[in-house]
């Protein structure tokens, strides 16, 4: 009898073991979120535009605000920059809450981004191919 408690001990063990190494973990974010509302510091945005993925120089870049928020595509531009030996530009006197769209033309067609401010306070605007 002591055997077959032993055995059945070991069994039962076995099986508590296995379920927790199959049980699954949750995975960590691999990203911090971002801050809950708009930096009222923050009123530009930097955009960059390449051309097979090599920076573009003296690139028109409208900037304007969305025709719609359901469907955020650009509207009416009301500025229009050019891009620097970089291939970069920049934007001033944003307001932090609002959304805003950025038109670079390109000698082969347009690209474009529309972003909130989450994207646009922190990370560089990419245009181009």
């Amino acid at each position: 009898m002591p055997k077959r408690l032993m055995i059945v001990l070991c069994v039962a063990a076995l099986a508590v073991a296995a379920c927790h190494s199959s049980s699954s973990t949750t995975p960590t974010p691999s990203f911090t979120p971002g801050s809950p509302s708009p930096d009222p510091s923050i009123t530009a945005a930097h955009v960059l535009v390449t051309i097979n993925g090599l920076p573009k120089p003296k690139i028109p870049v409208q900037e304007s605000t969305p025709k719609s928020t359901s469907s955020p595509r650009p509207g009416t531009p009301f500025e229009t920059l050019s891009t620097n030996h970089n291939g970069k530009v920049k934007f001033t006197g944003l307001k932090p809450a609002k959304t805003y769209c950025w038109v670079a033309i390109l000698p082969t067609g347009k690209s474009f981004e529309c972003a909130d401010w989450e994207i646009w306070q922190t990370t560089l605007i990419s245009l181009g191919t």
